[in-house]
């Protein structure tokens, strides 16, 4: 029996997808949709026409064919329902609107995280009107804000505007993130412009759950967890990150322990293992085995409420719910089917899912996992059970870097080394942490054995920490690098030709694999051999702070209000581009007092008020000018002392004065570029 005949699910699964990734990228007209729909059920009609036992054999294919077409069009058509979720009505103009938060609001530095539903909008002639969307609400943060919660109602003025796409070079595209996240639109509102209108009393099983997690976060403060113990801890059992400080957030991912932090398989795993064990004496007879797999399930979809229902969770708690169902029938799981079977209901949920970093890292690690550990297992064998549970362990995280490595490459840029050692110390910790949050819950009305629990719980989360932070701080303990989207498909693929040589000892598999593998090589030089000879102009884009780049070959010097945000801002598209450490634009010769000799082009930087009230008689002759520096500057006088052939305004600039310099330019033929409307300003020089 093939691999496809075992999986039936997993045939099921690939148009799906293919429906869900050709809605992205393409898109039918609404007239093909239709005859396509017709096809289908005009193909499956003809199935039951066909008398004939010669023709039913003949046209099998056309069912077939039918079936995943039918699911290939349900992927288009979800996800087409799916993308009207993020439409945002109103969406830039200011007036009242009426607002439902409809997640537990998160508090950050300065503002307070509202996930919010609009209800209704009111324009500044006072007439309301319905309004739908579902947008991000930063409000200022104060002692009321932080106040806020899920169900609560308000009434705020602001004004919803778009969330940027991809600015800056290999910048973050944020538009179609919080668009596949179900959000079209992002405001700020300052204290003194919202107010609490009312509340959602209605049942909500979503805000239950929120407050039996806020709860069960409150028994740990009880018990004094604090600080780094109890971040640790809350992300740890609960799914709760709001405490996670960025050190901390770095330690776990430069030594490769984040993921002990995202809740997922090892601890829904742990749930049904506790459960299964706890009612193990239902085992006996058939009708109790089917009361055991009813409680197995409300406690691990009642855990996944609690977490929030990230997507690994629910990834996690469907595979568990199919491995119990198949228990109580005393059937054996066949895993790839599972893990399909959990995808494949989960796409139909939410097509977004196959979007989510989380939702691909979490079933490349599983299937990577039950395909890689038991052949790498095979390599060492020993009895001491010691050693074998080290060996297992390595074994596991051996695999399941196999599978998640490409795509952690990719999105992050970044590969910790010691994920063995973090590993090898993290999951014990981690599986007995949750074994000893669960008895806290429970023993916590019990003086004496709760307090005992609560310390040998904050023991071990001290231990964890330390641990963690010990491996961050080793030497060379985070490679990093980069690889664009065809070398990550070319990686996958590799690994994939491998494994069928492996099985099939085809030569010609091999051959491609080496093939593949050639291209991933020759794609990185090539990106360093067209750096070499390409220099570069750059505005950032940044509504905070100014920043610029002269990139000379593999030179990169740049001038910057603030440094730190500029790394962070530049670190992605310096890694791909393979340049050389960031120099301050101060030392170079063809750089003085704000002008710039680059390319046999004139660059002027105004970033602070030097030109107010000056005036030179022979204005100096420069090819671009460059404002920026959060300044109010003061067109007419800067053109009195500088005559540039095109002006380039960052976005730190009001819109009231980019407006003023952009009808300046008009009235006297300038080129213009606003970096707030069009993104980075990217000036290439080619040999």
């Amino acid at each position: 029996m093939s691999f496809l005949q075992r999986t039936p699910f997993f045939r099921l699964l690939l148009p799906l997808i293919a429906g869900i990734v050709f809605f992205q990228f393409a898109g039918f007209s609404a007239v093909l949709t239709g005859a396509l729909l017709f096809f289908v059920l005009l193909s499956v009609s003809l199935n039951y026409f066909f008398k004939n036992p010669s023709l039913q054999y003949r046209f099998r294919w056309l069912f077939g064919f039918s079936v995943y077409l039918s699911i290939f069009l349900i992927g288009y058509v979800l996800s087409e329902f799916h993308g009207r979720r993020s439409e945002f009505r109103f969406e830039g103009q200011k007036g009242m609107s009426y607002v439902e938060i409809v997640e537990a609001p998160v508090v950050k530095e300065k503002s307070v995280l509202c996930r919010v539903r609009t209800l209704n909008y009111t324009d500044s002639l006072g007439v309301i009107h319905a309004a739908k969307g579902n947008a991000l609400l930063y409000v200022a943060r104060d002692s009321a804000s932080e106040m806020l919660r899920s169900g609560e109602r308000l009434m705020l003025e602001t004004t919803f505007r778009k969330p940027d796409g991809v600015v800056n070079p290999e910048g973050f595209d944020y538009a179609t993130y919080l668009a596949q996240q179900g959000y079209g639109a992002t405001a700020y509102v300052d204290t003194d412009h919202w107010k609490k209108a009312d509340k959602n009393t209605s049942f909500s099983i979503l805000r239950l759950a929120e407050n039996v997690q806020e709860k069960l976060l409150n028994v740990f403060k009880r018990f004094g967890i604090e600080g780094d113990e109890y971040a640790v801890l809350a992300a740890l059992t609960l799914g709760s990150k709001d405490a996670l400080h960025p050190e901390l957030r770095q330690n776990y991912t430069t030594s490769g322990g984040m993921h002990i932090l995202a809740v997922s398989g090892l601890h829904v795993g742990v749930i049904y293992l506790v459960i299964s064990f706890l009612l193990r004496f239902l085992d006996k007879k058939p009708k109790l085995r089917f009361l055991k797999l009813f409680f197995i399930l409300l406690f691990l979809w009642s855990y996944a409420f609690i977490t929030g229902m990230p997507p690994s969770v629910i990834r996690a708690t469907s595979m568990f719910s199919l491995v119990a169902v198949g228990s109580a029938l005393l059937r054996r799981s066949q895993i790839y089917n599972t893990i399909s079977v959990a995808a494949f209901l989960m796409l139909l949920y939410n097509s977004n899912y196959l979007y989510d970093v989380g939702f691909q890292l979490s079933f490349s690690a599983v299937v990577s996992i039950v395909y890689f550990q038991p052949l790498i297992a095979k390599w060492f064998y020993t009895k001491n059970k010691i050693l074998k549970w080290t060996w297992d362990l390595t074994a596991v995280s051996l695999a399941a870097q196999i599978g998640t490595a490409p795509l952690s490459v990719f999105y992050f840029h970044q590969f910790p080394n010691y994920f063995l050692l973090t590993n090898l110390i993290a999951i014990p910790f981690a599986t007995l942490i949750i074994y000893f949050a669960v008895a806290l819950f429970v023993v916590s009305p019990i003086p004496l054995l709760s307090d005992a629990i609560a310390f040998l719980l904050k023991l071990f989360l001290k231990i964890l920490n330390g641990s963690i932070s010990f491996i961050h701080d080793l030497p060379l303990s985070l490679s990093v690098l980069s690889i664009d989207v065809w070398q990550l498909l070319a990686v996958s693929l590799t690994v994939i030709l491998l494994v069928a040589y492996f099985n099939y000892k085809k030569y010609l598999l091999l051959f491609c694999a080496l093939c593949l593998t050639l291209f991933v090589v020759s794609a990185d030089l090539y990106r360093h051999y067209r750096t070499l000879q390409t220099d570069r102009f750059i505005v950032y884009s940044d509504n905070r702070q100014t920043h610029l780049s002269f990139i000379n070959s593999a030179k990169h010097y740049y001038i910057s209000t603030d440094t730190v945000s500029f790394e962070k801002l530049t670190a992605a598209f310096a890694l791909k581009e393979k340049l050389n450490d960031n120099s301050p634009l101060d030392n170079p010769t063809w750089f003085s007092n704000g002008f710039a000799e680059f390319r046999n082009l004139r660059f002027f930087l105004l970033m602070d008020e030097s030109l107010r009230a000056k005036y030179n008689e022979q204005p100096v002759e420069v090819d671009f000018l460059i404002i920026g520096g959060r300044q109010k500057p003061r067109i007419n006088e800067i053109l009195n002392c500088v005559r540039p052939r095109c002006i380039i305004v960052d976005n730190t600039i009001s819109d009231w004065y980019t407006g003023s310099i952009r009808r300046e330019c008009l009235a006297q033929n300038i080129p213009f570029y606003s970096v707030a409307e069009k993104g980075a300003f990217v000036l290439n020089f080619s040999d």
